[in-house]
Formats: C-alpha cells, sequence, structure tokens
C-alpha cells in the first residue's frame, strides 16, 4: 500500500467521526486497502467477550453471533492482543504456533467454515474492563498477513485512537442536547437510550431508579448487565441487532428479553431501533422496560382535563385504577360509600363506560398512563 492510499485511509478514520455512519465506510475501504475477506472495528470486555459497538465489512451476522456466544472464549489471537502491547497489530500467521492455533476447535468450527485462512488485529484503546479492537481476516486465495503489512497498519492507530475517543465524545454531546431526552423523561415507562457502542446514554428517572435497585438489571460502567452472564449475552445480542436495523440493516423488529428478579416477577425488557434520518441518531436503539409489580398512577388533574371530570371524580377514578375496590377508595378518601357510587355513577355518564371494569381499562390506555408525574 503506497502513502497516498494511506493519507485516504487516514482522512476516513476521522470522516467518522462525525459521520452518520461512524466508521463504517473506513473498515470497507480497509478492507479494499489491504486485500481482505472480513475487516471489523468493535469494542468488547476483556473478562467475558461481550461485543457492543460494532462495524463490519465482509462478516455474516450469524457468525458474529456464535462468536460472542459460543467461541470468543477459544480465540488464541484474542487472547495474544489482551496479553500484548495495545495499538500493535498482531497476525495468526506470525505470532502463533501454526499447529497449535490450526488444531483447535475455534479454527476447525469457527474459522474454517467461514473460509478465512489467518487473522491479524489490535487492541487500539482500553478502558476500564472495554476494549476496542481492530480484527482483519483473509481467504485461503489471499495471501497471508506480512510484518511489512503489520508495520503499515500500526501507523493508522494513533488515528482511530483520537478518532474512537472524539467520536464518543461527539455522541455524547449530540445526544445529550437532543430533545429526544426530554420526551423520554416525560414517560412513566422506565426508558433508556444506548448509543452506536451499545452504552447508555440516557435513563429517564423512572429507569434510574430501577437500575438503582440493582434487581435482575443494572447499568455499570455505562453498559447494561443482569445476573446471569448468558442473559446479558443475549440483551447485547438483540442490542446489536437494533443497532444494525437503525441504519437499515436488518430486521426492524423489536427485540423483546425477559429479566428475571429475586423477589418480584421478571422485568420485559423491549428493544427498539431508533431509525432517524440522519447524524449520530442514526446508529441508536431504545429500550423500554415493563414493571408488573409497578402500580400505575396517574395525576388527578390530568384525569380530570382528559374525562372532563370534576377533582373528586378524578381521585375516585386513580384510586380505582390504583387496584382499590370501590370501598377502599371510599375509605382512604374519607367519603361514605353512597358518595363514592354517586360519583362513579357520574364518572361512567361522562366516559361512556357502563362497568368499573371497562372504565379502568379506558383510563389506563389514556395519555395519562404514559406521562410522568412533575
Amino acid at each position: 500500500m503506497d502513502e497516498p492510499c494511506t493519507n485516504d485511509l487516514i482522512s476516513n478514520i476521522y470522516d467518522a467521526v462525525t459521520g452518520a455512519d461512524g466508521f463504517q465506510q473506513f473498515v470497507a475501504r480497509l478492507a479494499a486497502a489491504f486485500d481482505l475477506k472480513a475487516a471489523m472495528l468493535f469494542t468488547h470486555n476483556v473478562l467475558n467477550g461481550e461485543a457492543k459497538g460494532m462495524w463490519e465489512y465482509g462478516m455474516a451476522r450469524s457468525w458474529m453471533e456464535s462468536y460472542a456466544i459460543d467461541y470468543g472464549r477459544e480465540d488464541q489471537l484474542a487472547r495474544h492482543l489482551s496479553s500484548a502491547p495495545i495499538a500493535t497489530f498482531y497476525a495468526s500467521n506470525v505470532h502463533l504456533p501454526a499447529d497449535e492455533y490450526t488444531g483447535s476447535r475455534f479454527y476447525r468450527e469457527w474459522v474454517l467454515p467461514q473460509g478465512v485462512q489467518c487473522a491479524a488485529g489490535a487492541v487500539i484503546l482500553r478502558e476500564g474492563v472495554w476494549a476496542t479492537q481492530v480484527v482483519l481476516q483473509r481467504s485461503p486465495s489471499q495471501p497471508p498477513f506480512a510484518q511489512e503489512e503489520l508495520q503499515l497498519l500500526d501507523r493508522l492507530v494513533p488515528h482511530l485512537q483520537r478518532a474512537v475517543q472524539m467520536r464518543q465524545r461527539f455522541l455524547e454531546l449530540q445526544i445529550g442536547q437532543n430533545l429526544l431526552t426530554a420526551g423520554l423523561d416525560a414517560l412513566v415507562m422506565p426508558s433508556l437510550m444506548v448509543d452506536e457502542w451499545g452504552r447508555m446514554v440516557y435513563a429517564n428517572q423512572a429507569a434510574t431508579r430501577l437500575m438503582e435497585e440493582r434487581d435482575g438489571i443494572w447499568i455499570e460502567d455505562r453498559y447494561l448487565c443482569t445476573s446471569r452472564l448468558a442473559l446479558t449475552k443475549q440483551v447485547n445480542v438483540e442490542i446489536l441487532v437494533a443497532l444494525g436495523a437503525s441504519r437499515g440493516s436488518g430486521s426492524a423488529v423489536p427485540g423483546v428479553v425477559f429479566v428475571p428478579r429475586q423477589r418480584r416477577a421478571p422485568l420485559t425488557l423491549m428493544i427498539v431501533p431508533m431509525q432517524a434520518s440522519g447524524g449520530p441518531l442514526k446508529r441508536a436503539a431504545l429500550l423500554f422496560l415493563y414493571d408488573p409489580a409497578g402500580t400505575p398512577s396517574a395525576p388527578p388533574e390530568l384525569i380530570a382535563r382528559l374525562f372532563s371530570l370534576t377533582c373528586a371524580e378524578a381521585e375516585l377514578v386513580v384510586a380505582l385504577c390504583g387496584g382499590n375496590t370501590l370501598e377502599q377508595a371510599a375509605q382512604a378518601r374519607q367519603t361514605s360509600i353512597h358518595t363514592a357510587r354517586t360519583q362513579l355513577k357520574s364518572i361512567f355518564d361522562k366516559t361512556g363506560t357502563r362497568r368499573q371494569a371497562d372504565l379502568v381499562a379506558l383510563v389506563l390506555s389514556s395519555p395519562a398512563y404514559f406521562v410522568a408525574r412533575p
């Protein structure tokens, strides 16, 4: 690869800082410049192999998922990268014992079936347990990696380090300023937003309270964790699928994961791709948590305005929607059961309902129960 080509790649690296597709174009051009079968830039947990933000070229999603769930721990090149100095490229055909590498289950069941002969990689950044890494693959019809090529790749590393950090900060600023965060905070449902790295960049007040309980699910080092590693990996796979769909690749159907808890009913986690037209939110996802143990609540003032009720009638509706019987609601409000029945009849007339169950269903499906209390 000549000097102009190297300069073009460096330019692509910095274009990714503010580009809607992040490092996608750089990864594709890197594959073309170095005659690669596949190339990938991603962030992962060095302790358990969980993959986060990812840009790839030439690798099927099914292979990435099987790597994250089944084969990552057996990757000898990955182990070499984790113990070797960062910011330097290493290759399987240069730095690993050939017999040991080609005789491994990882090579037989994951490398060979893809039509891969050798791989190279480097850890670009390491922040706590999270490492940003580049992985390159070549097929048997392509030449093995030469030491001279690895040295050329090393020249790109300082630029990648700066660009990755710059893009992370850029996204934090852009998403932090976006009006969507204000909209999420107005929701009563626990809601979170992840950026293209899979990092939590925003959690509304309801989600923050739920995460602080650390019962089944929580946020650690800005990433979502659960009480079981297999479940955490499943959540991360669904997030990666949603991030892919957010930029037009893959299914846009929301992912659903059930999160067990120690003392309460499981949470339902729904992961939805954000399909913005452009900008930094083009690769992002929204996460919504449904807590069946939560007691629905809404401001009586809003109920009164929505259904043209008096303040007393609205307070009775809120009590009924919270699971109270008519007698319990009357006692809590220090009114007689006769007064409560009279108010309920008036509420039926104003809302067009005839039964208490129909009234509760109508009100719970209204906007009042989607908006958080101020």
